[in-house]
């Protein structure tokens, strides 16, 4: 993580400033919609600079967390029309991820 004043740059972002911003926004929302308050605590640490993204991906609890959010989003992509799909898809970006 890199010193900064107002957010830390998330480990996993390679000093990527706007991957950091879009990986934090992901991580509230999955936070604010869990109701497991050990997952509150672990994405919070993150956020904060106490903890990497990468120490406690593999942990119990974000694995838990987050398969509650990734459920959620499949149900949702699942009720969207193959149209609804194309106009989603169509302002991805994909990028070649640092140090790889």
């Amino acid at each position: 993580m890199t010193d900064n004043a107002e957010e830390p740059t998330l480990d996993v972002a390679h000093g990527d400033a706007a991957l950091s911003r879009v990986l934090r926004h992901a991580l509230r929302l999955l936070r604010d919609r869990s109701g497991d308050e050990r997952f509150h605590r672990l994405v919070d640490d993150v956020l904060s600079g106490r903890a990497s993204l990468r120490a406690v991906y593999g942990t119990a609890t974000f694995a838990a967390g987050v398969d509650d959010g990734v459920r959620e989003f499949a149900r949702g992509w699942e009720r969207l029309s193959d149209d609804e799909r194309d106009e989603l898809a169509g302002g991805a970006e994909v990028r070649p991820v640092r140090g790889r």
